[in-house]
């Protein structure tokens, strides 16, 4: 293989520059794999956090008080003093309750501490075909016929509904596991026994709550689990202000009940028992709407977490952010999280076994004051709401720019416009604003926009002025002179930040606008489905600009290959490492993808056996992923080890057909996506094809990478379907990044190339701006 643009030199001469080459591509290679080893194994911070408990410790005594729809909002001083007390001087953090609904009644949140997986109360109690819009009143248990204690009625259609959901939800668990290890167990109210009831619906110990527990019920035995009811729905939406102030006072005159009730409990709290606080559900006990009527369910939010005394895993609550192996989240624990914390407090061996929640601990401290711990916590929920609200209208707003800008080329390329290159340039701006508005909306983050008193303006100012910074930047560099030049900046600024953010925490991602809400609750840490779609595509990008400038000046392309390999190779360790994205499905669907993209810069053929070698690869870098996170402690484990044991037990086909299964299911819960995603698909084969549009084939003469690098990104997103429970929604992102950055190249080619009239001969990249 010949370098590009050399020709006539000596033989030895060439032999020596290839060992020079392959001499510096071997160095580079040795300190890629010295910065990303780290990211291989644990981490010095992961080795300092305490391990989830895995054998049994010492038994300890905890106390669990349930308060349903209890919200940061209600903690204040002048109503909430006890609590509002514990916020600063104890761990706090948000607790989010996402169940199977979207929406969490009280009833799916005590069973979901039953379960430690999602739960729900039976969709349809009313029988009249449609799933309820209101939330019951958990059940009061009835005396046992057949033995101690008392029965949850209707548990067996309790544990139905369970089976018709994809949750794998086994209602019972914690009672089963405490019964197991011999470890009594005291259930205080109807909600509490749902949490404390075995797989068969008893409850070997249980009260009636009265108002005072006393302490000699907080005796009884070392798990306590008290249901002290919930805060009245606020008003809902659309209602009149009295009937909005009327609901407010009502809820803040139950907040203040219950805060003198958690009161009392302190003060009777034995010595050494732990006690956590938990707003488990969104919505109490509910009337029944009319069909007209709006449902009186409030919105999804954050709910409260707090804990106090000695922590499960050795040590003592302070005034610090609580957190979990689930989340790693500093602030912010899950309800499935509770059943396996109170296993680890009872001294139960393999506390997360069958959950998949992980036991709270401490994650740093926090301001220490209860007004600035409860304000911080306040601006979280804020910043969750405004995900759920403005999240829709930011893709909404890209597509239409993007609709717009493509509108106006099509009018510039498909006639003789007059003012045609300024069109151009114009698409150009647009299409590398709207590829730059992505990765402006998580930099956006660095203003903690939450904290302001106008959070929607603080963010939307930080988001515009980011992305024409950066689009500045993109098209007024040195880099601007070539076509690949501004998407290759974008994408490279695009990729660099998200990795950094998923290595450090991913502290950008949380709650920004396209990134991970903890009211979806689908993941808290490392790449989710939306910031995934955006890495591949950004890091395809800019592997293949980075390709194509060392071909421009003249580097061979066995150099250039390798390159790109290397670009691959940290994007794909940065993508599945557990310590950073920890994305299962990003190793099987980024690796065929840059195969693509290297054997393109290489100059060779792209095979199926080719294909079919890299897809073996994918696989077995999954697999290693999968090990290495395998051998950390079982609460320390990321989606790679658990799928690494459920592979040891023989479950492993069990979860690739539900997560087959939920991908397929995309195509009917997002039927749009379903036929416009292969339609666009078919159009940019069809337009990249070789013998295709005079746009596209002027593109590949200023930058020939670029057919390897569309083919690239459309089997990536193709296998992100195939290996992703998110489905469609992975190719559908990736498009909405990718095709700007493409556009804006054919844009810039288009525009420093001929006119359709002039027959004129076109002119290489390296030809029209030398070897710079």
């Amino acid at each position: 293989m010949e370098r590009a643009g050399r020709t006539g030199t000596h033989p030895g001469a060439a032999r020596r520059r290839m060992r020079a080459g392959r001499t510096r591509l071997g160095v580079l290679l040795i300190m890629v794999l010295a910065v990303l080893a780290p990211l291989l194994t644990p981490s010095a911070a992961a080795a300092e956090t305490p391990p989830a408990a895995t054998t049994s410790d010492p038994q300890q005594r905890v106390v669990f008080l349930g308060i349903a729809g209890l919200a940061w909002p209600d903690i204040t001083a002048e109503g909430t003093p006890n609590l509002y007390e514990m916020a600063g001087s104890e761990a706090a953090g948000s607790l989010t309750v996402r169940t199977v609904r979207t929406r969490t009644c009280v009833v799916d949140g005590w069973l979901t501490v039953s379960a430690g997986r999602r739960a729900t109360d039976m969709f349809d109690t009313d029988a009249d075909g449609e799933n309820d819009r209101y939330c019951r009143q958990p059940p009061e248990p009835v005396a046992a016929q057949d033995g101690p204690g008392v029965m949850v009625p209707a548990w067996e259609l309790l544990q139905q509904q369970q089976d018709d959901n994809s949750y794998n939800a086994e209602i019972g668990l914690l009672g089963d596991r405490l019964a197991e290890a011999g470890v009594c167990a005291t259930a205080v109210g109807p909600g509490a026994a749902l949490a404390l009831a075995d797989s068969t619906g008893r409850v070997p110990t249980y009260h009636q709550f009265t108002g005072d527990l006393g302490g000699g019920l907080l005796n009884e035995c070392p798990v306590t689990v008290v249901d002290l009811g919930g805060l009245a729905n606020p008003a809902p939406r659309g209602s009149d202000e009295a009937t909005v102030q009327a609901a407010l006072d009502t809820r803040r005159q139950t907040a203040a009940s219950i805060d003198q009730l958690v009161g009392r409990i302190i003060d009777q709290l034995p010595p050494d028992t732990a006690l956590m606080i938990a707003g488990l559900a969104d919505s109490v006990a509910t009337p029944v709407p009319l069909p007209e009527e709006p449902t009186p369910m409030p919105p999804a939010g954050l709910r409260v977490a707090l804990a106090s005394g000695p922590i499960a895993d050795g040590g003592t609550f302070g005034p610090q952010w609580l957190t979990s192996s689930s989340t790693l989240w500093p602030g912010l624990v899950q309800l499935t999280d509770v059943a396996s914390t109170l296993l680890a407090y009872a001294g139960v061996d393999e506390p997360a076994k069958d959950s998949v929640g992980r036991p709270w601990r401490g994650a740093g401290a926090h301001p220490g004051s209860s007004a600035a711990t409860v304000s911080e916590l306040i601006g979280v929920d804020r910043a969750s709401d405004i995900y759920r609200d403005q999240s829709g209208p930011f893709f909404q707003i890209l597509g239409v720019v993007l609709l717009v800008t493509f509108a106006a080329a099509v009018l510039a390329l498909r006639r003789r416009v007059s003012s045609r290159s300024v069109v151009l340039r114009v698409v150009q701006a647009v299409a590398v604003l709207a590829a730059a508005a992505p990765v402006a909306s998580y930099l956006a983050n660095v203003t903690r926009w939450w904290r302001y008193d106008q959070p929607n303006t603080v963010l939307w100012t930080s988001i515009v002025v980011g992305a024409l910074a950066l689009t500045v930047v993109a098209l007024a560099g040195p880099w601007r002179r070539r076509v690949y030049g501004p998407p290759g900046v974008v994408a490279g600024v695009t990729a660099t930040v998200l990795a950094v953010d998923v290595a450090s925490g991913s502290s950008l991602q949380q709650s920004s606008l396209l990134g991970l809400s903890p009211l979806v609750a689908g993941r808290f840490y490392g790449f989710g489905n939306i910031p995934f779609a955006i890495f591949v595509v950004a890091s395809l990008v800019a592997a293949a600009a980075l390709g194509q400038w060392l071909l421009d000046i003249h580097r061979s392309r066995r150099f250039a290959a390798g390159a790109v390999m290397v670009v691959g190779m940290i994007a794909v360790v940065i993508d599945g490492a557990p310590q950073a994205g920890a994305d299962v499905g990003g190793i099987l669907a980024a690796i065929p993808g840059f195969a693509v993209l290297v054997l393109g810069t290489y100059g060779a053929r792209v095979t199926f056996a080719r294909l079919a070698l890299a897809a073996a690869g994918a696989t077995a870098l999954f697999g290693l992923f999968a090990f290495l996170d395998w051998l950390r402690p079982p609460g320390s484990r990321t989606h790679f080890g658990s799928f690494f044991d459920d592979v040891l037990s023989g479950d492993a086909l069990t979860v690739i057909f539900r997560k087959a299964e939920a991908s397929f299911g995309t195509l009917e819960r997002w039927p749009i996506y379903g036929w416009l995603v292969p339609v666009i698909y078919v159009v940019i084969l069809w337009l990249t094809r070789p013998d295709g549009e005079q746009a596209m084939e002027r593109t590949v003469q200023h930058w020939s990478l670029f057919r390897y690098l569309v083919w690239a990104a459309l089997l990536t997103g193709a296998a992100g379907f195939a290996a992703n429970d998110s489905g469609i929604i992975v190719p559908a992102l990736l498009l909405t990044v990718g095709v700007p950055l493409g556009v804006a190249a054919v844009a810039a080619a288009s525009r420093l190339s001929p006119s359709p009239a002039d027959d004129t001969p076109m002119a290489s990249s390296s030809e029209i701006y030398g070897s710079r």
